[in-house]
C-alpha cells in the first residue's frame, strides 16, 4: 500500500499550474500522483504542447500518474442531450489523455438527482452514459473508477448504492474508488469496504469535519482512517489490484476544501503524512 497525492491542493492555495503542482509534490518526496483535471489538469485547461509538456515533467520528476480526476462537464443525471454529448466527447478527450500520460484509470462520480425528474429515469440516463464511456475506454486499457459522494443528493452516496451502479453498468473495466473522509460522513464503518470487493482500484485520504465536507489535515477530523486501511489489509487489497496491473494499491491524500482557505499547502501535506505514518508505518510514498 502506497500513498500518493492528489494535484489540487497547490491549486486551491495558489493557484498553482499542473506542473508547478507536480514540482512541489515530487520536491515532498512522493512517486504517486493523481492530476487534478477539473481544477487544472483538464484537457480543456491544456494545449497540445502543455500535454506533452507535463508529461516530460512528470518523467523528468520521477513521478508516476496513477488516478486521472476529470469530471463531466455537465450533471449527467440532467443534462439535455446536447449536454451528454459534450461531456462524453470531454471524457473521451480525457481518456485519450490518460493514455498519453500512460495512466490506466481515470475518475469521476455520477452526478446528482435533479429537481423535476424521476429517480429511476435519472438513474438509467447515469447508467447508459457510464456504460458509454466504457465502451470507449475498454479497448484503450483504461478503467474507469466510480468515485462514492456523501450527500444524499448525489446518486452514488454510499456503498448499497456503489454496488447498485456496478451491477448495472456491468462493463469488466467500471471499478470503484474509496474515499475514507467520504464514508465517514455517509456514517459508513470498514466493514463496508467487504461489500466492494475486488472492485476497488484506488482510493483517497481525506478527513471532515462530522457534518461538513472540509478536506481538512489527515488526522484532524472524525474519519477512521486506521480503521478503514486494517479492513482493507484484511481483505489483502494489494492482491486485488493485481487485476487492473498494479503491484500495489496507491491511496491518495485530497486536502484543500474547494472555497476553503489553504494557507500553507506544504505544510498541510507534511502534517498529514506524519499523522498516516503514524498509524500505519508499512505504508510508504515509494
Amino acid at each position: 500500500m502506497k500513498i500518493g497525492m492528489l494535484t489540487g491542493i497547490w491549486f486551491l492555495a495558489e493557484s498553482a499550474t499542473l506542473r508547478a503542482s507536480l514540482q512541489r509534490a515530487a520536491a515532498l518526496g512522493f512517486r504517486y500522483v493523481d492530476p487534478h483535471g477539473p481544477f487544472h489538469a483538464g484537457p480543456a485547461h491544456l494545449t497540445m504542447g502543455e500535454r506533452l509538456a507535463v508529461k516530460a515533467e512528470m518523467e523528468s520528476l520521477g513521478l508516476t500518474p496513477r488516478c486521472y480526476v476529470l469530471h463531466p462537464l455537465h450533471n449527467i443525471a440532467s443534462a439535455s442531450d446536447a449536454e451528454l454529448e459534450q461531456s462524453y466527447a470531454y471524457l473521451q478527450e480525457g481518456i485519450d489523455l490518460a493514455v498519453t500520460w500512460e495512466m490506466n484509470q481515470l475518475e469521476f462520480n455520477a452526478g446528482q438527482w435533479a429537481y423535476g425528474l424521476g429517480r429511476e429515469e435519472s438513474w438509467m440516463r447515469v447508467v447508459r452514459f457510464l456504460q458509454r464511456v466504457c465502451d470507449y475506454a475498454a479497448p484503450r486499457g483504461v478503467f474507469i473508477a466510480q468515485e462514492t459522494e456523501p450527500y444524499v443528493w448525489f446518486l452514488v452516496n454510499d456503498t448499497a448504492s456503489t454496488v447498485r451502479m456496478l451491477e448495472d453498468v456491468d462493463r469488466s473495466n467500471f471499478t470503484t474508488l474509496v474515499d475514507f473522509g467520504h464514508m465517514a460522513l455517509a456514517r459508513e464503518g470498514p466493514d463496508e469496504l467487504v461489500r466492494l470487493g475486488d472492485s476497488i482500484i484506488h482510493a483517497h485520504f481525506s478527513d471532515h469535519q462530522t457534518l461538513l465536507h472540509t478536506n481538512q489535515v489527515i488526522g484532524t477530523g472524525v474519519a477512521r482512517i486506521a480503521d478503514y486501511l486494517d479492513a482493507l489489509r484484511r481483505m489483502d487489497i494489494d492482491k486485488h489490484v493485481k487485476r487492473f496491473g498494479y503491484d500495489e494499491i496507491v491511496i491518495s491524500l485530497e486536502l484543500g476544501a474547494p472555497g476553503g482557505e489553504v494557507e500553507d499547502a506544504d505544510d498541510g501535506v507534511r502534517r498529514s503524512l506524519q499523522h498516516i505514518q503514524e498509524i500505519a508505518p508499512y505504508m510508504s510514498l515509494k
